[in-house]
């Protein structure tokens, strides 16, 4: 390549740059505004009147700015967001859990429909959605993807946001006020919803944290995909309080997808539970929550004949760890016949006593009930985080359990991974569970081929190998796994975790919470 060539594709790449620059623009829309105007600008003589005239001037990778007031938005059908924009209300960025102010109320009785990948609404109240087909607040349109929805007030809709996201981009709903979304139609009484027509296929990649789910009559979230081909697949569900709902979470068809750390309280729905696990849930962590008075049962398991009907669908390798269950009229946990393959692993939970459940097998048992196939010993004997998790069980010299969550090896610094094992010497025994969802890995043993035994004491350390299966979407691979975990004292709040395999490797790290009981 000759200089003067060189010179010339360098001016063409700064113009492509430039003009890409130049093409991030802003406008602005305002109750005193007119759509005739060019909406470039804030104030009557520049800004849009409504919020879709802004949509239709602006170019994808554009940021809409929509003061304080109402926006009724008239044009028939929905407000579209047809490209990939930014839209932000009078209170983008404050978290609508907690605010108080002027808001940026959109009251399109259709709704807001997302038509493209990539859309922020953050900062605004979007009510009253209750014509149309739907009657979503906001619904993130079929065959989209990484859908930011932010620091909203979503309330008195038939269904607060219809869910679907299709692709690798992560769609996001973070600190939200989700309430009361109550109007009469269909699904009628969801904060989220989504089912295989809803999401038009599979759903992928989906992070609710840090919302506030109040007063939606059948559930805060509701994921009822029975299309055995079109499934829901790394849902997490994070973090999130649930305050008079029917029910918080309602789950079909779900793959390698967790609900942990979340506040579910005053569940309403009568013969129903506040986690709800129904047909063909597959590698499902239910880790860390506190429920908290329930008219019925706290979880439950059964298994519907809706997905594949004629054909059992039962759910498997469901695992419910160190989560606080107290005060509901009905069972802590019920697992109805036929609703899970195998045993429910149900160790180390708080069920409101040191005695453990009410179960037939723990006849001393005064907490919380059990029922069903499930193992729930050892429980813990104090609420989590650092309750042990010892009940049921004599201590055993050379015996190691633990459970809780640590950080995920990926590059989400916010993301977690759960863990819960146990094992024991001296001809060693014991099992592993471990799910890092935001790294796609889950490692599952059924064995223990060496534990190095606590002799001394106080020692704080212990080491445990074996053989294990390594499950990606990609496939499932048998390795060697070494697990090392530290002791530290009650609460547990030092207690550190790590585990490595042939391909992967995490830790060891402190606890973002849970317990590890070295027993002498």
């Amino acid at each position: 390549m000759t200089m003067s060539q060189r010179i010339l594709q360098a001016l063409l790449v700064l113009l492509i740059m430039e003009g890409r620059l130049a093409a991030a623009a802003d406008w602005f829309v305002e109750t005193t505004g007119n759509d005739g105007n060019d909406c470039t600008a804030p104030g009557p003589s520049s800004a849009c009147l409504t919020i879709q005239a802004a949509i239709d001037k602006a170019s994808p990778g554009d940021t809409i700015h929509v003061a304080a007031g109402t926006y009724a938005e008239p044009a028939p059908g929905p407000l579209a967001i047809t490209k990939t924009l930014t839209l932000l209300g009078e209170q983008s960025g404050v978290d609508a859990r907690v605010r108080i102010g002027p808001e940026s109320v959109v009251t399109d009785p259709e709704g807001t429909a997302v038509m493209a990948d990539e859309v922020v609404v953050d900062g605004f109240t979007i009510q009253e959605s209750t014509a149309g087909s739907t009657g979503f607040g906001i619904w993130m349109g079929a065959a989209t993807a990484g859908t930011q929805i932010l620091n909203d007030v979503i309330q008195d809709n038939v269904i607060g946001i219809g869910l679907s996201n299709s692709g690798a981009l992560r769609a996001l709903i973070r600190h939200n006020l989700i309430q009361n979304n109550n109007q009469p139609g269909s699904a009628s009484g969801t904060g989220i919803y989504t089912d295989q027509f809803v999401s038009a296929g599979a759903l992928k990649n989906v992070l609710i944290e840090e919302n506030a789910f109040i007063g939606n009559d059948d559930a805060g979230i509701d994921v009822s995909n029975t299309d055995p081909d079109n499934g829901v697949s790394g849902l997490e569900v994070s973090t999130n309080s649930f305050d008079a709902n029917g029910r918080a979470v309602v789950l079909f068809n779900t793959f390698r997808s967790s609900i942990h750390g979340n506040q579910i309280t005053n569940s309403t729905y009568a013969l129903s539970a506040a986690i709800r696990v129904l047909d063909n849930n597959r590698n499902l962590s239910i880790v860390g929550n506190d429920l908290m008075t329930g008219v019925f049962h706290a979880i439950r398991l059964s298994d519907l004949d809706l997905v594949d009907p004629g054909n059992p669908s039962p759910s498997a390798n469901v695992v419910i760890h160190e989560n606080n269950i107290a005060f509901f009229a009905g069972e802590g946990l019920l697992v109805d016949p036929g609703s899970h393959v195998g045993t429910v692993n149900a160790e180390c939970n708080w069920w409101n006593s040191p005695t453990g459940p009410m179960n037939d097998g723990n006849p001393t048992g005064t907490g919380e009930g059990v029922a069903g196939d499930a193992d729930f010993t050892p429980w813990l004997v104090a609420p989590a985080p650092g309750g042990g998790c010892v009940g049921g069980v004599p201590s055993t010299p050379g015996r190691v359990t633990g459970g809780g969550q640590v950080a995920s090896d990926s590059s989400n610094a916010r993301a977690q991974a759960t863990f819960g094992f146990e094992a024991r010497c001296c001809a060693p025994t014991g099992n592993l569970e471990y799910n890092d969802h935001q790294a796609g890995v889950r490692i599952k043993s059924e064995s223990v081929g060496g534990l190095s035994c606590p002799t001394i004491p106080g020692s704080r350390h212990a080491s445990f190998n074996g053989v294990t299966v390594v499950i990606r979407s990609t496939g499932t691979t048998t390795e060697l796994v070494t697990v090392d975990v530290d002791d530290c004292g009650e609460p547990g709040k030092s207690d550190t975790f790590g585990i490595s395999t042939t391909s992967y490797s995490n830790g060891p790290s402190t606890l973002a919470g849970g317990n590890i009981q070295i027993h002498q």
